[in-house]
């Protein structure tokens, strides 16, 4: 059989028709005026001057449907903003018409001058024109209606979303109009939504609700879609979801929420530890943070790793002039270059194969691509390694940090930023005692004052490549034992995303230099987060995993601080952001001298006399009083 295929159709025919339908609808309205008024028979006269009536009543609606776009509009999207000037339009035009009747009632009659005519004739124009124009938007509800009933019965997934806002609406949407998914209803927490419909879709209830309408609606998958959620509110979520016969508990993540400000259904996705035990987001004003960034140039170091790379794919979003991400890892930059090469992208990405304890390429590279920011990722982060190979942490931590901060000085790069961590506070760590002196670096060379020098430190990044949270998950897909080194060992703990966040924030800050802190609330017991990660797999803990505590390593505490003692934290304009009064800042001179003797017991090889170079250059007795003083808060 022969399928004739009509052509898509044009903007002008799209406007003809509109035009055309308008002409006949409002004929028809007022001849069915007179037909309601003279109960079907219309008289004579009347019949013979209503051409005439047509010229006066039609031709000033067709001005004001053309002043308002009506004829420009695409069918299959009209919403209620169209709807309100349709009845403008018709509004204002009917009362020309009645104006100008009139106004020309010598010339024209007395008869269509009756109200109950003129009345008659503005609900049919106003109620016929609505039909016709969202006569195809009804249609097409009316078929995904026709659809979604028939997909019943077919491999759908049967999806119950928590969360009737305004992401939860936006999801439903989108999978009313995707055939894998059929959303069965939302579950919401305020009861002003109870038993409210939203896209046809009823609210079942609160949140104890789930495991019922799960049996009942035969519900294969729960989507929480509250972007702003709490840790607290998704694990009670959480919880009451786990008693349900879900198969699947996903969630509409928050950071894309914040940055974006939409809810797409491919930003969906499992539901992970750091949600569950994670606080509230940073807070980013993200228009004066792209403000500051537009036309700069920006090189990421370390940008194969965890913390680069989340670097470069956030950084991507904002009207950069370049994003350079360097790393000495080829393999890495190539799955980065993967990964942007599929995302949308603001700013043109470029990699830079080079190592940071690489004098000549680093300045190399400086002087040809003349960043005006740097954030500087590179560094290795094992406490137990490198304490096992103190000699890298070094060449890394510190020698690389401070090629590549003098030659950023050279370079006249406008502000460095050094990815810090909460291990340099009182280190008892080669790792941590190497981070502290990359701050002191950054302190000594800010006195120059030709380039800003910003540290920020955080505590552990939950997922970060190499970190504890994939070894667990590791330990429970082989079925345990997990093992842990104390039962009350704690830690703070980030998402990358919020690690990032704040990173990118602390570049707005007017300081010459300056640690920066966040305030990430109670450290975790390790063993706590253990326990979630083997509920979030489905098992019990102690019953199908067991636990084997090995003792604490060398180097490790049983908590992290962030600050010491006698350092104060003082807030900034920055939400739950806190900068660290100074102890000290090194001589240049010392400090270069000091370092010299370091790259040389480096050199040879002399684990005990880098540990101690390392412990002076740490410590404090050796620092000068900063110069300048914080300003109080």
């Amino acid at each position: 059989m022969w399928r004739v295929r009509l052509p898509k159709p044009t903007p002008r025919i799209r406007t003809a028709v509109f035009l055309v339908g308008d002409l006949l609808i409002w004929a028809a309205a007022l001849y069915g005026a007179f037909l309601i008024r003279f109960e079907g028979v219309v008289p004579p006269p009347h019949l013979a001057r209503l051409p005439l009536y047509m010229l006066i009543f039609i031709p000033p609606k067709v001005a004001w449907h053309a002043f308002y776009r009506l004829y420009r509009v695409s069918w299959r999207l009209m919403g209620v903003t169209d709807l309100l000037n349709v009845w403008k339009a018709n509004s204002l035009g009917w009362l020309i018409a009645v104006a100008g009747l009139y106004i020309l009632r010598p010339w024209v009659g007395t008869g269509i001058t009756s109200r109950s005519v003129l009345v008659l004739d503005y609900l049919l124009s106003v109620g016929g024109i609505a039909i016709f124009r969202f006569g195809r938007r009804l249609w097409d509800l009316q078929r995904d209606g026709l659809r979604r009933r028939g997909r019943r019965d077919v491999a759908a997934r049967r999806v119950l979303l928590v969360g009737a806002g305004a992401a939860g609406e936006r999801l439903a949407r989108a999978m009313l109009d995707d055939p894998r998914y059929l959303p069965v209803g939302f579950i919401d927490d305020d009861p002003n939504k109870d038993r409210n419909y939203v896209h046809g879709l009823r609210v079942f209830g609160d949140r104890r609700a789930i495991p019922d309408v799960v049996r009942g609606e035969r519900v294969e998958e729960i989507v929480i879609a509250i972007p702003s959620a709490s840790s607290t509110m998704l694990r009670g979520i959480v919880d009451w979801a786990r008693q349900s016969d879900a198969r699947q508990i996903r969630v509409l993540p928050g950071v894309h929420e914040l940055l974006t400000g939409k809810a797409r259904l491919q930003d969906v996705r499992e539901v992970e530890v750091d949600d569950l035990l994670g606080r509230k987001t940073v807070e980013v004003d993200l228009a004066a943070l792209g403000a500051w960034l537009q036309g700069r140039r920006v090189l990421v170091t370390g940008a194969a790793g965890s913390i680069g790379g989340e670097l470069v794919r956030q950084l991507r979003r904002f009207p950069c002039a370049e994003i350079l991400a360097l790393d000495v890892n080829e393999s890495g930059l190539f799955e980065l270059d993967e990964q942007v090469g599929r995302l949308e992208s603001t700013a043109p990405v470029r990699s830079v194969i080079a190592d940071i304890r690489d004098r000549d390429k680093v300045e190399w590279v400086l002087r040809q691509s003349a960043p005006h920011v740097i954030f500087h990722a590179a560094a290795y982060k094992h406490v137990p390694l490198m304490e096992r190979h103190m000699e890298e942490a070094v060449k890394t931590n510190v020698l690389g940090t401070f090629i590549m901060a003098e030659a950023a000085v050279r370079a006249g790069v406008q502000t460095f930023v050094l990815i810090s961590t909460d291990k340099a506070v009182q280190p008892n760590s080669v790792m941590g005692a190497s981070k502290r002196v990359a701050e002191r670096v950054m302190q000594a060379l800010s006195a120059r004052g030709k380039t800003r020098f910003l540290a920020v430190r955080f505590g552990n990044v939950m997922g970060s490549r190499g970190s504890l949270i994939p070894v667990l998950q590791e330990q429970i897909r082989q079925g345990g034992p997990i093992t842990l080194t104390h039962p009350d060992m704690r830690r703070y703990f980030m998402s990358i995303a919020e690690a990032v966040l704040l990173v990118l924030q602390v570049v707005r800050t007017d300081r010459q230099s300056g640690i920066f802190v966040l305030d990430m609330g109670e450290p975790v017991r390790i063993v706590d987060l253990a326990t979630e990660l083997i509920r979030m797999s489905g098992l019990e803990p102690d019953k199908d995993i067991t636990f084997v505590f090995t003792g604490v390593r060398p180097g490790e505490k049983m908590e992290e601080e962030l600050a010491e003692a006698d350092e104060l934290m003082m807030p900034t304009v920055f939400e739950r952001i806190y900068e660290i009064k100074v102890d000290g800042v090194a001589n240049e001179m010392a400090l270069r001298l000091a370092l010299q003797e370091l790259e040389r017991l480096v050199r040879a090889m002399d684990g005990d006399g880098i540990r101690a170079a390392l412990n002076h250059l740490a410590g404090k007795e050796w620092l000068a009083p900063p110069t300048t003083a914080l300003p109080s808060a």
